[in-house]
């Protein structure tokens, strides 16, 4: 009988650390730029990209160009105006304060919004996280 008292409370303790496990569990963040946005009256794309070369940036100002970007600043068209857009990728995955569930992120993002340009996307990243070494 004494056993069976044992195991209730066991049990009752796994239960318990297992309730606090699912919700300690780290939620994803999601872009919430549209007040930062209001604040902010113009951002322009060399904003972004003077936020992406400085090693100044932090995590959070990173997540923030990177929302921005994929918000409003889709790929041009035409190819030769695309440069810039390939520099944000290429400084975004160099930066010191990237990390790599946020670099596959900006990969993802950018190659889904733009699929023309997917393979240079992935070059220019691959290039920036080589140049991290």
């Amino acid at each position: 009988m004494l056993y069976l008292v044992g195991f209730f409370i066991l049990f009752i303790i796994i239960l318990i650390v297992i309730t606090i496990m699912v919700f300690k569990k780290s939620k994803p963040e999601a872009c919430k730029i549209e007040s930062e946005l209001k604040k902010e009256k113009v951002i322009s794309l060399d904003m972004l990209l003077k936020t992406v070369k400085s090693s100044k940036s932090d995590l959070a100002e990173m997540q923030k160009a990177l929302c921005v970007m994929g918000q409003k600043f889709p790929f041009p068209e035409n190819e030769d105006e695309a440069n810039p857009y390939f520099e944000f990728v290429y400084f975004f995955a160099k930066h010191p304060s990237s990390t790599a569930k946020l670099i596959v992120k900006m990969q993802k993002e950018l190659a889904l919004q733009n699929t023309k340009y997917k393979k240079q996307i992935e070059d220019f990243q691959m290039r920036g996280v080589e140049a991290r070494k």
